[in-house]
């Protein structure tokens, strides 16, 4: 599952909105020790502000103003503060979606040569779920940037592929409700595997 080689990792956690992307990745940070990231921590207030000033609604994560505007801002300051980490020779646990990088051969081939010229050895963990387990999941954070996605449910599910994988080496973690294997047992499992390959 080895991407490049390295003395640190930069393992993405990625996934569906309501998938468990950020329980998945403090739960990798804490079994590695390295360096939490997620993407919503890092940008949120920066994002609503910015759609804001844009005319827009602070909640929105659908439109083309979003997407155009504030979605390449959301990614550029998580990778900045990844490469940084990296640097300084600490691994990172980067959390966000990366739905249209994942699925983008060319993003993924850059990412392992900077990677690579980093030292870093690259990893990407994809949390897998269905739609009731990750609808279950957005109505318990009732978060006010879910509220469009729920309202919307088969217009916003409509463009989810539950099949769908990143196109480089990953790792997968089962994260639907009633799944045989906990998830923190899945995490530790992929943890033991990234540090024995670092």
């Amino acid at each position: 599952m080895t991407t490049v080689l390295g003395t640190c990792t930069l393992a993405l956690v990625a996934g569906y909105a309501g998938s468990g992307k950020s329980e998945a990745g403090k739960l990798l940070a804490a079994a590695t020790g390295w360096a939490m990231l997620d993407k919503d921590t890092i940008s949120r207030p920066m994002t609503e502000r910015l759609l804001q000033a844009l005319g827009g609604d602070p909640d929105d994560r659908h439109s083309p103003t979003y997407l155009e505007h504030a979605r390449p801002l959301e990614y550029a300051c998580l990778m900045k503060a990844a490469w940084e980490n990296l640097e300084c020779g600490t691994s990172v646990v980067a959390v966000a979606p990366f739905l249209m990088e994942s699925a983008d051969a060319e993003w993924a081939s850059r990412l392992a040569r900077r990677c690579g010229r980093a030292g870093a050895q690259l990893e990407t963990v994809w949390v897998h779920s269905d739609l009731e387990s990750m609808r279950d999941r957005l109505i318990s954070r009732n978060a006010s940037r879910d509220t469009w996605k729920l309202t919307h449910w088969p217009t916003y599910t409509s463009g989810i592929d539950t099949g769908r994988r990143p196109v480089m080496s990953h790792h997968v973690i089962d994260n639907r409700v009633g799944t045989s294997r906990p998830l923190a047992e899945q995490v530790e499992s992929i943890a033991q595997r990234m540090r024995e390959n670092s």
